[in-house]
């Protein structure tokens, strides 16, 4: 989800699917949700400490953590950088009782729907804790398909409050390291939608090796398998044209594979990629998706702004 401000357009992005192809992907489906009322400011709090918490990986990309919500649990979550705010599903906001916060107007491609927002008292990772969220209320279909048993996802309202460290090999997430040596990548936490600030953002600058090194900025993402490219739209960033060798799935949405791609950032290169773009038009602030799964440890410094790819042990 996009935060534009308390009564603002804000967008979400949850779901995923897998599409029909030379290879098994993932794409997302955006989510605008508006907030139509609040009953109460939101006050947020976090409880710094070090933590290393290990996860499942689901798929090889997508991580599962326990989570306390309220004192209650431990629930599975999903981590996920590219969705802004923390979603729980109706079960879990019964069993919690949850207070409401508000009415949210979700729109997506193909839907339109009210979802609730609710207050959440204290959201526990290990011993790390942030208190007074307000999390979405919502079914999370496409998710439980792709990891059976969640109950939420945690988002980067929760995530942005810690440094964080992810070791895909070893399965661990630690959180406040100190910053590993390595090369720092800047990254952009605010973008613009409709004219308006998006917040809770991991924005990024990368270079397509095979597109003259034109550079884009990408959403970096632990909730996405694939790179992946939005087309043109009045709301979102151009994407460029392609020299590489070609694959079209036979997806419905006429999903296009872009294959042998080498992206770079800052020093850093990842050849060899497959890049899916839609033909649909996305209205988004980021020209597409970078996975955080493509690197083997990934160190995201919310304090800093910056990330470290690739670090050594």
């Amino acid at each position: 989800m996009l935060t534009a401000g308390p009564l603002s357009d804000r967008r979400c992005c949850l779901d995923r699917c897998n599409v029909l192809g030379r290879c098994r992907i993932t794409v997302r489906f955006l989510i605008l949700v508006l907030v139509i009322a609040l009953s109460r400011a939101i006050a947020v709090q976090a409880q710094q400490t070090k933590e290393v918490i290990g996860f499942r990986l689901r798929d090889g990309y997508l991580m599962v953590v326990q989570v306390k919500v309220n004192g209650a649990g431990p629930f599975s979550f999903l981590v996920d950088t590219g969705t802004t705010r923390t979603v729980i599903d109706p079960d879990l906001a019964r069993q919690l009782q949850a207070t409401s916060a508000g009415e949210v107007a979700v729109t997506t491609v193909l839907h339109y729907r009210q979802d609730k927002l609710v207050r959440l008292q204290d959201v526990r990772l290990g011993e790390a804790s942030v208190f007074g969220l307000g999390a979405i209320v919502d079914k999370l279909t496409r998710q439980k398909m792709l990891a059976h048993g969640i109950r939420g996802v945690l988002g980067e309202d929760f995530l942005s409050k810690f440094d964080i460290l992810i070791d895909y090999r070893k399965r661990l997430l630690s959180l406040n390291e100190p910053a590993p040596f390595g090369e720092r990548c800047r990254f952009e936490t605010i973008g613009q939608y409709q004219g308006a600030p998006t917040t809770n953002r991991l924005l990024i600058g990368v270079e397509f090796l095979e597109v003259s090194g034109e550079k884009v900025q990408l959403q970096l993402d632990t909730g996405a398998k694939t790179p992946e490219l939005f087309p043109v739209s009045h709301d979102s960033h151009p994407s460029q044209p392609w020299g590489g060798s070609m694959a079209t799935s036979s997806g419905a949405n006429g999903i296009i594979v872009h294959s042998n791609i080498t992206l770079r950032i800052g020093a850093t290169k990842i050849p060899g990629l497959d890049v899916v773009q839609s033909r649909r038009a996305v209205a988004f602030d980021a020209a597409g998706l970078l996975p955080a799964a493509i690197f083997h440890r990934i160190y995201i410094s919310h304090s800093g702004g910056f990330v470290v790819l690739n670090p050594t042990e």
